[in-house]
């Protein structure tokens, strides 16, 4: 294990390894991935043709036998570049990669075998089956779930004017619905489905809330975003998009920003991850409630859409297996132009950090000196890479709680809100 302190373009910091024992990323292979590669299956049972549930068996078993990892055979427009970041392990099995390309390629590949991009056996029994998310009826499952609306009704109940407390009660509530992923339900279930700002206030480990509230509204920074961008970098749909989308409402409504962008994969991934289709579905479902104080908040949002407020902007780079400082110019471009990104979740914040493991202490600036424009990361914890700690903290959780950076009890809000040296 080496434990980085300063981020070197030139020398990145090695990544967490799928073969680590003991590793959570090794449980991640060997435990998680397997149930929901099964999951898929047993959601299409008596759907999905024998070339596709073959295709999805075939990665099954490559993966539970740790057989050397195959490469994508998709003429899909991303397939070149995957192909690039899959020769340096050729030859090499799922539990001898690094961890976030592993994760990353793997919701590849079986986004491919479930026939999304098309092939997969004869075109007749495939083709149907061209653009069709394979999580898509636990996505569905979620927002039939009473539950989801409650975390809702909450999170608009702490906002009601325009004021410093209720955008602090939103931003903490986009916070704690990172929990609900789709990929790691277990965090949900030992955490619980409320969402109690209040009480939730000793699980954050770092909390720049007031920072992030001096920076929007302070005269410089109020004045600015009043006719400025804002981003959001998005992860789940769901409880989390629901969340999102709340506070999207309160920006524009209120005029903390003119313009806000969401940033979402450019097809399905890690189970639950926003994709332009699902915040579709989440509009109708916001709308399906027949709650009128939810109806207007739908319609309010897709007037933002309308009058080009509000923009969704899909990329692959969000569903490749690349690092935050490889972010290609193009995109490094538009995210320069936001008065404040909003990063969201914890795959997001390991790209930040190269999915590596830091010395806690190490200052954020330091580590991440790269990001094109300012930034607040909310992320609840499900995996090891974390800086900005005072000292001592670290060791006191370890002590308290062994899984404190994985099992989602814990969460932080984190920026950097000043342009620094080497920033684009």
């Amino acid at each position: 294990m080496v434990d980085y302190t300063k981020f070197n373009p030139d020398n990145p910091p090695p990544p967490l390894m799928t073969g680590e024992p003991g590793s959570f990323a090794n449980h991640t292979m060997t435990t998680r991935f397997p149930a929901i590669i099964q999951n898929v299956l047993d959601d299409h049972t008596g759907q999905y043709p024998d070339s596709i549930v073959q295709a999805i068996q075939s990665l099954y078993d490559e993966l539970v036998f740790n057989h050397p990892v195959r490469p994508l055979e998709t003429v899909a427009p991303d397939g070149p570049s995957w192909v690039a970041a899959w020769k340096p392990y050729q030859g090499r099995t799922w539990l001898d990669i690094p961890w976030y390309f592993a994760e990353a390629f793997i919701y590849r590949r079986l986004v491919e075998a479930a026939g999304y991009f098309g092939g997969n056996g004869a075109a007749d029994e495939a083709r149907r089956w061209i653009g069709i998310d394979p999580f898509l009826p636990r996505k569905r499952a979620e927002l039939q779930n009473l539950a989801t609306w409650q975390v809702l009704a909450a999170a608009l109940n702490h906002a009601p004017d325009n004021s410093a407390d209720s955008l602090r009660a939103l931003l903490h509530h986009c916070l704690w619905g990172n929990r609900a992923d789709l990929s790691y339900t277990k965090v949900a279930e030992v955490a619980g489905g409320q969402i109690v700002i209040v009480t939730e206030q000793e699980n954050l480990v770092v909390d720049d809330t007031g920072v992030v509230l001096d920076y929007l509204q302070g005269s410089r920074g109020r004045q600015s975003a009043a006719g400025g961008r804002i981003d959001f970098i998005c992860d789940n749909a769901g409880t989390e998009l629901l969340m999102d989308l709340a506070l999207v409402d309160f920006l524009l409504r209120f005029h903390w920003a003119g313009q806000i962008t969401l940033h979402v994969k450019a097809h399905p991934t890690f189970v639950s991850d926003t994709t332009p289709p699902d915040i579709e579905l989440t509009l109708a479902a916001i709308k399906a409630q027949g709650v009128s104080e939810l109806s207007a908040l739908a319609e309010r949002l897709e007037s933002y859409l309308a009058q080009e407020h509000l923009h969704i902007r899909p990329d692959l780079f969000w569903n490749s297996s690349h690092f935050f400082w490889e972010i290609h110019p193009e995109l490094q471009a538009e995210l320069s132009r936001a008065w404040l990104v909003i990063i969201k979740g914890d795959a997001n914040y390991r790209r930040l950090l190269g999915d590596s493991r830091w010395l806690t202490t190490v200052p954020v600036t330091a580590a991440i000196p790269y990001f094109p424009a300012p930034f607040v990361a909310l992320r609840t914890l499900k995996s090891d890479p974390i800086v900005g700690l005072p000292p001592g903290l670290a060791e006191q959780l370890d002590h308290a709680d062994a899984e404190w950076k994985v099992n989602g009890k814990r969460g932080m809000i984190q920026a950097i809100l000043t342009k620094q040296q080497g920033q684009v």
